[in-house]
């Protein structure tokens, strides 16, 4: 294979994983509205819990984004095994850009921090109730994100050069989520600020709506970019010995 990541591809891959962070927290904004009957108050990262709604209704908000992310996550390891090197290259962009460790992450630091949560855990905790102490619901929930999330990466692994596989495997893995974090916190701040905090939709502030449109833009006008990462021949099919690294 021979994969060319520019500056460009970086940038539409950037914004498409923001596009994809914009979707996950719609899934829970649409989620609770139609199981809980309203639009709850939402931030860049995260939409707020719903006053009056069940443990059970909002166990399946909490649980409904993550199942969205991993979809995304399984279809594009999945593209990276088909033959047409566009698909690969666009599997692979989908893929990391989901932020699989994303997903992980937050439910091992529920485990060691108090206050801290996460869809997951929060899922398991209000569907076992006080069964369950923060430990037990933090492992388990460290349990369900690798289950969802092992398979598809060890596909994702095998199916890269294996000259570059360690290196880019990581920088993708890894890098994506430390900038999620740094560049919500600024825009998180900005909303705390009052920047455009007039709802233009219900539950949708006016800077994340302007913010979607123009993420949404960069990913949709560059996504030639993402074809461009594949040059040449496919993904080179790993051999035996090859994937038993």
């Amino acid at each position: 294979m021979n994969a060319h990541i520019s500056t460009r591809y970086l940038v539409v891959f950037a914004a498409l994983t923001l596009v994809l962070v914009e979707a996950h927290e719609q899934v829970h904004a649409v989620a609770t509205r139609l199981l809980c009957g309203g639009w709850a108050s939402r931030v860049f990262d995260n939409v707020l819990p719903y006053r009056g709604c069940s443990a059970a209704r909002m166990a399946l908000v909490d649980i409904a984004a993550p199942l969205f992310s991993y979809a995304v996550l399984w279809l594009g390891a999945i593209a990276m095994w088909r033959p047409p090197p566009r698909t690969q290259a666009l599997g692979f962009t989908l893929a990391f850009a989901s932020l699989p460790f994303g997903r992980l992450v937050p439910q091992v630091v529920t485990v060691f921090v108090g206050n801290a949560t996460a869809d997951e855990y929060s899922f398991v905790r209000r569907m076992a109730g006080d069964a369950m102490n923060r430990t037990g619901a933090g492992g388990l929930a460290i349990v369900i994100a690798l289950a969802f999330t092992l398979p598809p990466l060890v596909a994702i692994w095998r199916r890269l050069p294996a000259d570059r596989r360690s290196r880019v495997f990581s920088w993708f893995y890894l890098l994506p989520l430390v900038f999620v974090i740094v560049w919500m916190a600024g825009l998180n701040g900005a909303l705390a600020h009052g920047v455009l905090t007039q709802d233009v939709l219900p539950g949708w502030p006016a800077l994340i709506a302007a913010h979607a449109a123009l993420v949404t833009a960069v990913a949709w006008f560059g996504r030639g970019w993402i074809a461009a990462l594949v040059e040449g021949p496919p993904f080179s099919r790993a051999t035996a010995s090859e994937e038993s690294r």
